[in-house]
């Protein structure tokens, strides 16, 4: 059924003539007779009845006009809710890694408030390893952190990246001279075991060509690194960003003199539900405030390009 067809329907009824309905709706009298012919072919029943030069309503044309009428509020509705800003409701259940909540991560929340204040969020704080195991359990809808998660039905999208560093406690014993000398008399401060920047650690040493076992301090806290570092004689292989305070107030500062470490990879991580949506926008926010970070910080890297999201 044409919704034109209809509407032409409801102005004939209301002005009583092909006519003036014309007149009104801007084409030619053959074109609503036309329309009227085809309704009515369509329905399979009489919806005018003529007396003399009047038009009027047949029962078939009353029972319509009720409906049509009807029909064309809800198309007005719908065209009208299509084309205002979409209005995005419900909960998400959000896994962060620590280094991404002191970092970037209030810029992220003033946008969510800002831009869709009726999403609520349920947040959970975790390592990226416990991040990932909650996501493959369904116990959280998007996990940002450092590694995709390899699973059918979970999708990745690169955010950005951290500048690792090797930090150190101003005013502590003088650091030593080579990569050797530090590794074998201080110990190394760094996140869960397997976590990026562990991993990045034991190929420095076989790239290096070291065969050493540095004592590791393993934390999922940024604290408790922080205070191992302050108590001297360690080193943090960790990112510069989170300690961003600390360096500004010369309490922790990069010893440049090693070798370089790579770059840490975030990665949003999220299975596709009926409300990818809000998924989506979660996701498009995160990469945005990742962005708008490092834009201003030397310590971040953004993504470079828009995340590939995939329902």
């Amino acid at each position: 059924m044409n919704i034109r067809f209809l509407e032409t329907f409801v102005w004939v009824a209301r002005l009583g003539s092909f006519r003036a309905t014309a007149s009104k709706l801007h084409i030619t009298q053959a074109a609503v007779s036309g329309r009227m012919a085809a309704l009515e072919a369509d329905l399979g029943c009489v919806l005018f009845e003529r007396h003399g030069r009047l038009l009027r309503l047949s029962p078939a044309g009353q029972r319509l006009l009720h409906h049509a009428e009807h029909i064309l509020h809800v198309e007005h509705e719908l065209r009208a809710e299509l084309a205002a800003p979409t209005v995005l409701r419900g909960r998400v259940r959000l896994g962060v890694m620590e280094s991404i909540i002191y970092t970037w991560f209030p810029l992220f929340l003033q946008q969510l408030q800002k831009e869709h204040p009726n999403v609520e969020l349920e947040l959970t704080v975790e390592s990226s390893r416990r991040l990932h195991d909650l996501l493959k359990r369904g116990l959280i809808d998007v996990a940002l952190q450092t590694d995709p998660v390899i699973e059918k039905g979970i999708r990745n999208a690169p955010i950005g990246k951290f500048k690792m560093a090797w930090m150190m406690a101003a005013g502590v014993d003088p650091a030593p001279a080579t990569l050797a000398e530090l590794l074998e008399n201080w110990t190394v401060v760094t996140f869960p075991r397997h976590s990026q920047p562990h991993l990045f650690l034991l190929e420095l040493l076989e790239q290096q060509g070291l065969e050493l076992r540095p004592r590791i301090h393993f934390v999922s806290s940024i604290a408790a690194g922080l205070q191992l570092l302050q108590a001297g004689d360690c080193v943090g292989v960790m990112p510069s960003a989170v300690f961003r305070t600390q360096i500004k107030q010369k309490q922790l500062y990069n010893a440049v003199h090693y070798p370089p470490l790579p770059d840490m990879q975030l990665v949003a991580s999220w299975r596709p539900e009926p409300v990818f949506a809000i998924l989506s926008t979660i996701i498009e926010l995160s990469q945005h405030a990742m962005d708008s970070y490092a834009a201003l910080h030397q310590d971040a890297i953004a993504s470079g390009k828009p995340a590939v999201l995939v329902g």
